[in-house]
């Protein structure tokens, strides 16, 4: 009997092989769903670049209750990387994107055995279950947040390779800075591929189509102080990301980045800081309204790291003047470029401020102009600013404090406590997938390749599984090597996904 079930096996595990082996042959496109999903329709990824909870502290001191306060559920991320307690924002997103932490600067890849591994992402995930597909941003496009989700390259200075591979991933909607990143090559392969190509806010108001490539700056966005009213704004693109995803009935994932708030704690930047975070709970707000309207909508809001350490108080009792920070009209990069070309350092910032500099404040300023350091004014003008309106940050720098994590929505009591990027990643790939919950039995890793469960049949048991248990590793062993079904030497969401294939084939 027992030599009749071990034939047996082998047979069917050689089926499954065949199997496998025809569904590779055949490829994996991401045009048509491969995979049923059966967990929540709609995803919605809202990220606070270096947003920690100092920063959601001044702004909320400056305009009172904040929208990310009515998230039900809360809890804190740890953002460490392979290379050490402080983060990029690329590991830090890679983490987020796709469950494994790697090194800072790799987008969404990982180094294995001495090579350099593609890892497979939230939003890959998504349109391999047939969803639509979008990334917001007011930094570039091809920057380090939303690079991650739908590229893959060793380093986050390849914005060009970036801006490639953004079109041949055919994300649907691409909203944000970075036209300078697309050259002619890449704008008509972007034209070939059926995207609509805009560049103002009157085209962006009006357009339509399944495809669209939105780029409203040659870098970034300009800050929230800076702009004026033909500047798109991060509400803005959000709004008709969503009305265009929607169309699609399979649901959508969306990622939305309040990019420059970083910039802004790196520049100690504080008025920019409050104007960049009130805006990114702008767009809270806006998908908290539309998820309690369409109720199989998930929203996570949190952050992919902390900058520049902020400290909200300077002293036992001295007080913040939260009056003095919104009547700041420019963002200290304008100020500075203002002295660069020639302005006065005590006019400029009492244009923008209405603050007069002491001796000793304008003899900063001036140091700051001689320096090499290409960011040294901006950063001397912050420092200086901070002090007076009662904030102080310990650097201009990423710091490695753990930042704050908010859900709402299907399974929102599942994103609490202390947890770190790659956990969140892996419970939104749970909650999108299978939505959150599923009895399983685990008798081990069986002798069938994708078997996870160990009883000799592949099913959605063993996609649950490995995504669970095994998402995240590097293959160590034989057992792990059967849950690699692509064997490239890790156990990533596309192992998940080509196990959901098979149990659904």
């Amino acid at each position: 009997m027992n030599k009749k079930i071990g034939i047996l096996a082998v047979l069917f595990a050689i089926s499954l092989l065949v199997a496998f082996q025809v569904s590779v042959a055949k490829g994996y496109s991401a045009e048509s769903p491969s995979i049923k999903a059966r967990g929540v329709k709609n995803v919605i990824i809202l990220i606070g670049d270096g947003m920690g909870v100092g920063q959601v502290e001044i702004t909320k001191l400056c305009y009172g209750h904040l929208n990310m306060e009515d998230m039900p559920y809360a809890g804190f991320e740890l953002t460490d990387s392979l290379s050490g307690p402080v983060t990029d924002s690329a590991a830090a997103g890679t983490a987020i994107a796709t469950g494994f932490k790697t090194y800072n600067k790799m987008i969404s890849t990982v180094k294995v055995r001495g090579k350099v591994v593609n890892v497979t992402t939230l939003l890959e995930l998504a349109k391999y279950s047939g969803k639509a597909t979008g990334l917001v941003t007011t930094t570039r496009i091809t920057h380090a947040t939303p690079a991650v989700f739908a590229s893959h390259v060793e380093n986050r200075d390849m914005e060009k390779e970036i801006a490639r591979q953004l079109i041949e991933h055919k994300v649907n909607v691409l909203f944000g800075g970075g036209k300078r990143e697309f050259d002619t090559e890449t704008l008509d392969l972007a034209r070939r591929n059926g995207y609509k190509v805009i560049y103002t806010k009157d085209e962006l108001k009006n357009v339509d189509g399944e495809y669209v490539l939105g780029l409203f700056s040659e870098s970034h966005m300009p800050y929230v102080l800076d702009r004026d009213n033909n500047t798109v704004g991060l509400l803005d693109m959000t709004k008709k990301a969503i009305e265009l995803l929607e169309k699609d009935p399979d649901g959508f994932f969306l990622m939305v980045e309040g990019g420059r708030i970083d910039h802004a704690c790196h520049a100690n930047d504080v008025a920019s800081v409050v104007a960049e975070t009130k805006e990114f709970d702008d767009v809270v707000g806006y998908c908290l309204d539309y998820a309690r309207k369409n109720k199989d909508t998930l929203v996570i809001v949190l952050a992919d790291h902390e900058t520049g350490g902020l400290g909200v108080g300077t002293n036992y009792g001295d007080p913040i003047d939260e009056h003095r920070i919104l009547s700041i009209k420019a963002s200290v990069s304008k100020m500075a470029k203002e002295i660069k070309e020639g302005g006065d350092p005590r006019e400029v910032i009492k244009k923008y401020t209405g603050l007069d500099l002491t001796d000793e404040e304008v003899e900063k300023i001036k140091e700051a102009m001689n320096s090499d350091n290409k960011y040294a004014l901006g950063n001397a003008i912050g420092e200086i600013l901070s002090e007076r309106v009662g904030v102080r940050f310990i650097s201009h720098i990423h710091t490695g404090n753990p930042v704050p994590i908010m859900a709402y929505g299907p399974g929102q009591w599942y994103f609490r406590g202390f947890r770190h990027h790659v956990d969140t990643s892996k419970e939104i790939a749970d909650i999108m997938l299978f939505g959150g919950e599923r009895s399983v039995n685990a008798n081990g890793i069986g002798v069938i390749k994708g078997d996870a469960d160990g009883d000799y049949r592949i099913d959605l048991d063993d996609a649950y599984i490995t995504l669970n248990y095994y998402v995240g590793k590097t293959t160590l062993n034989n057992d792990e090597k059967r849950l690699d079904m692509d064997n490239n030497g890790i156990i990533d969401y596309m192992d998940v996904i080509k196990i959901m294939e098979m149990a659904e084939s």
